[in-house]
């Protein structure tokens, strides 16, 4: 069963980053963020998560929190409007505290999600940066469960060091496990604890589409697995637990 406050920050801190990537390797993507140049702050009700998203020269960049002075600022009163606005089930329509007439700013966003639907989704996006942006979205979600849902933190608990997903020769996202819970961060670890590769972006996506199994998988060294065994164990489970939240 899904948490909608976990969900609301799974779509702002693992969905909405993707735009960063997607901006860096998509030419449609760089063109229509470079036609605004500001900042947009997301944020759920006046004490829950909030990100601010801002394009620059064709560039994104997406921070947790809020930073600068963000042209627009758009207010979710609930977690579940926000979730409606990125699965499109039910009314999702933010409040516009700032900026409602930054007109090319609202474009620009809107045809940013519109884009990275397109290559999350369509049957002919480029593969290799859908399976970029996959990987940056499981890695993200593994760190907002393991910091925010109850069942997740259980299985973390105690768990401190850092794990590392990744494309070989591609895109990689870290977890870092701490006391105070679990951040990500974008490419490799300089000493990861437990490395988790997959030996081409065909392999991850076949994995994420469930074309091929997983042991059979490892077995071919399709997917290594180094490191801490229990920390392997531990986000394995937590791998399951973004399937719950994410389609």
């Amino acid at each position: 069963m899904q948490n909608e406050d976990v969900l609301a920050r799974i779509h702002l801190n693992a969905v909405l980053s993707n735009l960063e990537i997607l901006a860096r390797e998509d030419k449609e993507a760089s063109a229509i963020a470079g036609t605004w140049n500001g900042g947009i702050l997301l944020m759920v009700g006046l004490q829950g998560p909030k990100v601010t998203l801002e394009m620059r020269e064709g560039a994104v960049r997406v921070a947790t929190g809020r930073t600068g002075n963000p042209g627009i600022v758009l207010l979710f009163p609930t977690a579940r409007m926000l979730n409606n606005l990125f699965t499109g089930a039910g009314r999702g329509f933010p409040v516009p505290v700032k900026g409602l007439f930054r007109i090319k700013g609202l474009k620009a966003f809107a045809g940013l999600a519109k884009r990275m639907e397109a290559v999350l989704k369509g049957a002919d996006a480029p593969r290799k940066i859908k399976a970029r942006l996959l990987l940056n979205t499981v890695g993200r979600t593994v760190a907002v469960l393991a910091a925010s849902e109850p069942e997740s933190q259980k299985a973390a608990f105690g768990l401190r060091g850092v794990a590392e997903l990744r494309i070989k020769d591609s895109e990689a996202v870290h977890i870092i496990f701490t006391e105070q819970g679990a951040t990500a961060g974008s490419g490799r670890a300089p000493n990861p604890d437990l490395v988790m590769e997959f030996s081409s972006e065909e392999v991850f996506l076949d994995l994420t589409e469930d074309k091929v199994d997983v042991f059979a998988a490892i077995c071919l060294e399709d997917i290594r697995i180094q490191g801490d065994l229990h920390m392997g164990d531990v986000v394995n489970g937590l791998l399951d637990r973004v399937g719950v939240y994410l389609q």
